[in-house]
């Protein structure tokens, strides 16, 4: 058996740090080659074209690292206090949206007035949208990591249902707002190019955060913030240090949204800044969080991004290329970045001999390990067993006496009534079917300590993978099959990095994230091409209960495919009952309470987690492959990952429990049901406002209930043994 282990050491010298994301970056460009044989490229001239043409056109690297640079010292401010800022693309977007109105309505404002006017009103929206986020974790006790990423979502849909209303151009069908007034456009500074003044802004700010962070004490207190009980008995008052961090951190997202209409695009669209948000971690990661090496990681980036376009134009390789370099470039430096202060050991031991199971009590793991249990924790859980079974029988109960009324008033089937409830049920089901395969995924692998931000990317490649699987077997069971191994794949691949080499969860989570949908789209332009009409599967048949099937109102639960089935009725109870009537349950929430105490009972704590997080992932595959085989019965760009945020923080608001989840996720799915229904009955709103309602409203819901969840107490806390 071989056995990696860290053993700490002195931090490597300046000049080695330094080589660290340079070794990443060319490890990366030299896999990539695989992908371009992959894609029957020309490896020579692939990487002639990505290299030379920025080269050649040396204003487009600026103008395309503008608004990345910004946005990942963005990052960087919020990441150096430990505000785990993943939404500054929603930020972007505020900042982006303020601009194209302030443009159109004050136009006639001299350029003196009006550019810096809009500057600081998308700095201010920028940050408001950020300082939501600080509000609900310093006063509702949420992580910021979800609403920060659900707020993004949320703005998503509201910038496309302004762009479809009461912002759009009356000068064109397309959704975009009008363009902006020329005293609101920022000059070109070299004629015949892109090249516009607006370029010289992320040096501005790059001026400003290094004479903040060298020249004022507010580098100490955002240090100090990162230990927030250190820092309070230091005296410290570290909401207020969150606050000026967000402020910031949100505001210069603002600006890089202005930035871009006003230098460039001159009008808002919804599909401004595409993949930027993750483009900004990962180079706010590769610069090691320090403003001039952010710069210098970004204008590679940028590098990469403009080289893989012409290189796409010029060789017919997928542009996606660029992406997957990108990411890889990411987990590369993940890697690598072990090697600043543990040198990795590879140990080859034997087999262990079986030894006799240990005898657990969930006394040993709660309270650090004193043995005191707490009271709440078995009388939630025998309501919650008692629920198991309750909640099923009352639903066949229920269909069985609805049966016995329609036969004894056979005009309720058909009516009005019926349909409608029976529609709205159906929709209901057929919604939180994938969200519930993420959901319980996301809760299997948090129950032992891991947080899956993965879970987008792995959603987005089950979706795809599966849907390329049955499509080219012609066999709905393989693409099942294939989008699970694809899960677990890209699982274990987490596992390694937050479990063995103990990286950061939320960012190995969001590398795991951008290398998933991005190696996913490139291996489907390979296969399936691009044709001007996707391919399709045919439609899955719906399976009819025999008589509970033909009852009014809620007949449509037991009209479903077997998919939906399995989602509903079964994953649920099957997971409750492992978790809490099985050995191997209580072993998992041991080690998600108590790591320490779980090892010292010969549990292998590692291997509980890297199981835990390769299922999940696999349940999340299954998941994102719901919408091409089943509903949509196609994959384009985004399929299968549109719930993904969603299902973490449904995890969150069912306190972990599969019960509890697995009601949040119906009520969503009746949300969606609702939202359905108003689009088609309100024709007035643009549609996408509705569409952000689940998202806010599970902000709200996450705020109000906030303070009374409890998260397994080992939830992000990397474990070795001493």
């Amino acid at each position: 058996m071989i056995k990696i282990t860290l053993q700490r050491r002195e931090p490597l010298p300046t000049i080695y740090r330094i080589f660290l994301p340079v070794a990443a970056i060319l490890l990366a460009l030299l896999t990539a080659s695989i992908y371009v044989l992959i894609a029957h490229g020309d490896v020579f001239k692939v990487y002639y074209y990505l290299i030379t043409w920025p080269f050649e056109n040396p204003t487009e690297i600026f103008v395309t690292a503008t608004p990345l640079i910004l946005l990942a010292f963005s990052v960087m401010v919020a990441f150096r206090a430990r505000f785990w800022n993943l939404g500054p693309h929603g930020q972007f977007i505020a900042g982006g949206l303020m601009a194209a109105w302030i443009g159109v309505q004050l136009g006639g404002l001299s350029s003196y007035l009006l550019i810096p006017f809009i500057y600081v009103l998308a700095w201010l929206a920028g940050s408001a949208v950020c300082l939501i986020s600080w509000w609900l974790k310093v006063k509702r006790n949420q992580d910021e990591v979800l609403t920060t990423l659900l707020i993004w979502s949320a703005m998503l849909q509201i910038n496309a249902g302004l762009l479809t209303g009461p912002l759009k151009s009356p000068y064109t069908t397309y959704p975009q707002s009008a363009e902006i007034s020329p005293n609101a456009m920022l000059p070109f500074l070299i004629p015949n190019t892109r090249f516009h003044a607006g370029v010289i802004l992320p040096f501005i700010v790059l001026a400003f955060l290094w004479i903040l962070f060298t020249k004022t004490t507010i580098r100490d207190r955002i240090t100090a913030a990162t230990v927030p009980r250190v820092a309070t008995l230091e005296g410290i008052n570290v909401p207020s240090v969150y606050f000026w961090v967000a402020f910031i951190s949100g505001g210069i997202a603002g600006l890089a949204g202005a930035n871009e209409v006003m230098g460039l695009l001159h009008y808002m669209t919804p599909f401004v800044g595409p993949n930027y948000g993750l483009v900004a971690l990962a180079t706010a990661m590769l610069g090691g969080l320090n403003p001039i090496g952010v710069t210098i990681a970004t204008l590679f980036y940028s590098i990469i991004i403009n080289g893989a376009n012409a290189m796409s134009w010029n060789t017919g390789v997928p542009s996606f290329l660029s992406d997957i370099i990108q990411a890889q470039a990411l987990i590369f430096f993940l890697i690598l970045g072990v090697l600043n202060n543990y040198r990795i050991v590879v140990v080859r031991k034997p087999l262990p001999k079986p030894a006799a199971p240990p005898k657990l009590s969930i006394q040993k793991f709660t309270n650090g390990g004193v043995g005191i249990p707490r009271p709440m924790e078995f009388k939630v859980t025998g309501i919650l067993r008692s629920n198991a079974v309750r909640i099923p029988a009352l639903l066949i109960g229920t269909a069985i006496i609805l049966s016995i009324i329609r036969l004894m008033f056979p005009a309720i089937k058909g009516s009005f009534a019926d349909l409608f409830t029976s529609s709205m049920i159906s929709l209901t089901i057929f919604t939180a079917t994938p969200i519930v395969f993420a959901a319980m995924g996301e809760m299997l692998l948090e129950k032992t300590g891991v947080i899956n931000l993965g879970i987008w990317g792995i959603m987005i490649a089950g979706a795809g993978w599966g849907f390329m699987a049955a499509y080219l077997m012609n066999n709905l069971f393989y693409g099942i099959l294939v989008a699970a191994i694809i899960g677990a794949i890209f699982g274990a691949t987490l596992a390694f990095l937050v479990v063995t080499l103990e990286a950061q969860q939320h960012i190995a989570g969001v590398a795991v994230t951008f290398y998933a949908m991005n190696i996913t789209y490139f291996i489907h332009r390979v296969l399936i091409g691009s044709p001007l009409v996707e391919p399709t599967l045919p439609q899955t048949r719906v399976l009819k209960i025999p008589f509970i099937g033909d009852a009014p109102f809620i007949g449509a639960l037991f009209n479903q495919t077997l998919y939906t089935y399995i989602g509903i009725y079964l994953v649920t109870p099957l997971l409750f009952l492992i978790l809490y009537k099985t050995r191997w349950g209580l072993i998992i929430r041991a080690v998600g309470e108590n790591p320490k105490a779980a090892d010292a009972l010969k549990i292998r704590v590692h291997l509980v987690r890297y199981l835990a997080i390769i299922v999940g992932s696999a349940l999340m595959a299954i998941g994102g492959a719901f919408y091409p085989l089943i509903d949509l019965r196609t994959f384009n760009l985004n399929v299968g990952g549109e719930w993904s945020w969603i299902a973490m923080a449904l995890v969150v608001l069912g306190n972990w429990n599969p019960i509890w989840i697995w009601l949040a996720c119906v009520f969503f799915g009746s949300l969606n049901a609702a939202q359905a229904w108003l689009t088609t009955t309100t024709a007035q709103i643009p549609y996408q406002f509705l569409l952000a309602i689940p998202y806010l409203l599970t902000v709200g819901l996450s705020a109000i209930f906030g303070k009374r969840v409890r998260p397994p107490k080992a939830i992000l806390q990397a474990y070795r043994r001493e």
